[in-house]
């Protein structure tokens, strides 16, 4: 990969962008100016604003774009690939869309999966290129990827392709009863220390009968009994949540170990939680949206699209 190259992940609420010369990031930019806080603004000005510099720098600029920036409410849509999909599926459907600054910038499509039944459709749109970028590396008779976040992805992945996955909106949820319900209203907030007796103790109850909304309701009853103290809750709603989640997602994603992205506070409650259950599981900290993109583009001849 010679030519000058630019990625980027734009999403709901981040831009981040990486240029990229002789396969290697020369340069970073983030901005908090994600499709839904555009204010007016298009998205030519934005990317403009934000890496028109790099343009004019490098005049041979390819430009490589994933996450929402695709979809209905982005730029132009990128309709999703349906699973099963591998990095060369990605790459032949990516979309272009011709820029004033940019010339012709390449976006890349989301996956899409239908049950057996086609009575239910699961998509994510950003996370397919993590993904791409460890599909080489992974077992090929059978690997699960957990991507934990506001909408955690559990991926199970076979012959190098995103066989099936499933969603969780355990990190929104979250959010959510730790701010404004009922149920943590006397807490103080803050991020949830996975390593507390009180996660450990939302992880536990998960499994117990009466269902994810009965249990929630114990974060209220686990303070009233003293068994949680008022500061402890977000851990305890935390592990209940992760809890849950964990237990339907090994269901449909059966293959140890778990391939962990990232290291953030979601990732490292999610591996607390993986080692409480006994689930084995591996902390990928590389780069893989970047191994993902350049996989991708190298798929992509200019003018092939």
């Amino acid at each position: 990969m010679t030519s000058p190259h630019l990625f980027i992940d734009w999403g709901s609420t981040n831009f981040r962008a990486k240029l990229v010369i002789d396969s290697r990031v020369v340069s970073t930019r983030e901005s908090p100016d994600g499709i839904r806080s555009c204010q007016g603004r298009d998205f030519e000005e934005i990317l403009s604003s934000l890496c028109g510099d790099w343009k004019a720098a490098h005049p041979a600029l390819r430009v490589f774009m994933s996450g929402m920036i695709g979809s209905r409410e982005g730029w132009v849509e990128a309709p999703y690939v349906s699973a099963p999909a591998g990095v060369r599926d990605l790459a032949n459907k990516a979309v272009t869309v011709k820029s004033l600054t940019f010339g012709s910038i390449y976006l890349i499509p989301g996956v899409r999966r239908d049950d057996p039944d086609n009575t239910t459709t699961d998509v994510m749109r950003g996370e397919e290129t993590q993904v791409a970028g460890l599909l080489t590396d992974l077992p090929h008779e059978g690997a699960t990827v957990c991507l934990p976040g506001t909408h955690s992805k559990w991926v199970h992945c076979r012959d190098g392709h995103i066989e099936s996955f499933r969603t969780f909106l355990t990190g929104e949820a979250f959010a959510l009863l730790t701010r404004d319900s009922f149920i943590a209203g006397s807490a103080d907030g803050g991020s949830p220390d996975p390593t507390s007796p009180a996660f450990a103790r939302g992880l536990e109850l998960s499994g117990r009968d009466g269902g994810l909304l009965h249990h929630l309701f114990l974060g209220r009853t686990e303070m009233l009994a003293d068994r949680v103290a008022p500061a402890d809750l977000p851990a305890l709603i935390s592990g209940l949540l992760i809890g849950h989640e964990i237990r339907e997602a090994v269901k449909v994603c059966p293959d140890p170990p778990v391939y962990l992205i990232g290291d953030s506070a979601a990732a490292r409650a999610t591996a607390r939680a993986l080692e409480w259950f006994g689930i084995d599981s591996a902390v990928v900290r590389d780069d893989v949206h970047l191994q993902g993109m350049m996989m991708i583009a190298a798929l992509i001849k200019p003018g092939s699209i």
